[in-house]
């Protein structure tokens, strides 16, 4: 098998273990250390190319405290950003691997206080992506 193999058989299973875990530890949390408290909801997996733009969106009621927006890609040879749009249509932000943490590691995690009641949007894109890359990506609203 060559390297590409490798990293994609180890990153299946990496999601695998982010997914399933929390769910047989009683927790719905996409990482143990990631979410805020209460039920975070479980991350789905997802592929992207080079070039590709994969959309979402989540509904945030009145008077929510906080949206937490999880994105993980899980090779940090590779590259995805995440632009967030508010439900007023301007753009939140346009994170990419170290914008929130200093770190290229393959993750990116936003909190956001007293979001914007509303649908918001989320625009996860394929920055340097070599093959096809797999990636969880998740929201919490409370």
């Amino acid at each position: 098998m060559n390297t590409m193999t490798y990293n994609r058989i180890f990153a299946l299973v990496l999601a695998l273990v982010l997914i399933v875990s929390p769910a047989f530890a009683g927790s719905s949390e996409c990482d143990t250390n990631a979410a805020p408290a209460g039920d975070a909801g479980i991350c789905t997996v997802y592929l992207i190319d080079q070039g590709e733009t994969d959309y979402y969106s989540t509904y945030v009621s009145p008077g929510s405290s906080t949206l937490f927006v999880n994105l993980d890609w899980f090779i940090p040879q590779q590259s995805l950003t995440l632009k967030i749009i508010s439900p007023s249509g301007s753009t939140y932000a346009n994170y990419h691997d170290s914008d929130l943490d200093g770190d290229v590691n393959a993750i990116i995690r936003a909190w956001i206080s007293s979001p914007e009641a509303g649908t918001w949007h989320f625009q996860v894109y394929g920055e340097k992506v070599r093959e096809t890359q797999d990636y969880a990506f998740g929201t919490t609203v409370s």
